[in-house]
């Protein structure tokens, strides 16, 4: 027998280093005939092939079923398909991933490329939503994501339990959600309704998230306000705090601070009503008020023609 030489080129494509070729891993003997293995080796190619668009099938897969799926085009759609085509691809991808991770996507979230954006997002971050998802913290940073509202139009949860004396803290497990009828432009400031909750449809999926992912456990109830609550109430926008280091007299003067936070929250929960415009009001037969915002249930009277 003849000492089995060193093997021939092999006419296999490069592999990456996560890759083996089948003929590699033949016995020696095979490998004693040149000619003989490079056309072994060129039989096993096949294979291969085959076994390595698996390989780069399930490497790729974390990419084309995840958030991320919108930033590489899609491998089983032509790159002639269009625009169209190549948004409902993602769309359905993405409507996929949430099945599997039990995320529901709102029905008011556009199949555009905006809504492509919020979906990713929403994707990316229910994990973290999920572990959170049972806190005021996380159930408030569902409700902005779920309504795509920046950080100035962030809604004020209230739990009764922190205004201790109050009518409605009789009842335990219960919260107040104070939600701001429109939110400021980030390039201008000025209030704007576009992301608001000033439509009756708005208000209405609003009330159905709490009704559906607030806890169970816990009854909330929902007043749509004027944005200024939450600027001109010291209560809200600046509650005590207490330095890491007290001194005696700054204990005292927090302890001031809470029961006076306290007085004003339970005011507050007493007194809140939601913000209703004329046009989104309850109107019977026809409305004399010409546009004008009056209570007439105030003062005993219907909104009609009658006096009696």
């Amino acid at each position: 027998m003849r000492s089995p030489g060193p093997a021939g080129p092999s006419t296999a494509p490069a592999r990456g280093p996560d890759h083996t070729r089948l003929a590699s891993q033949l016995p020696a003997v095979y490998q004693e005939d040149e000619a003989s293995f490079a056309q072994v080796d060129a039989y096993l190619g096949l294979a291969d092939e085959l076994s390595h668009a698996v390989v780069e099938h399930l490497e790729d897969l974390l990419t084309a079923l995840g958030p991320d799926a919108t930033l590489r085009w899609p491998a089983d759609l032509p790159l002639d398909a269009g625009a169209a085509a190549l948004v409902a691809h993602h769309l359905e991808t993405y409507d996929e991933v949430a099945r599997w991770a039990s995320v529901t996507f709102p029905t008011s979230w556009p199949g555009t490329e905006r809504g492509l954006q919020q979906r990713r997002e929403l994707l990316a971050r229910c994990t973290r939503l999920w572990r959170r998802r049972g806190t005021p913290r996380g159930f408030l940073s569902w409700f902005c994501l779920w309504f795509d509202l920046p950080a100035a139009g962030r809604p004020y949860l209230l739990e009764h339990f922190k205004a201790p004396g109050a009518g409605l803290t009789a009842e335990p497990y219960t919260a107040t959600l104070f939600v701001p009828t429109s939110v400021p432009v980030p390039s201008t400031g000025e209030p704007s309704t576009a992301k608001g909750f000033v439509g009756w449809e708005r208000r209405e999926e609003a009330v159905d998230f709490v009704r559906r992912y607030a806890p169970a456990h816990v009854d909330v109830r929902v007043c749509f306000t004027d944005p200024a609550v939450f600027t001109d109430l010291a209560v809200l926008a600046s509650p005590p705090t207490l330095p890491a280091t007290p001194t005696a007299d700054e204990v005292t003067a927090y302890a001031i601070a809470v029961q006076q936070q306290q007085a004003d929250l339970n005011a507050l929960l007493c007194s809140v009503v939601s913000v209703v415009s004329h046009a989104s009001g309850i109107h019977l037969y026809e409305c004399i008020d010409a546009g004008r915002g009056i209570d007439r249930l105030g003062v005993g009277l219907l909104p009609t023609d009658s006096t009696t």
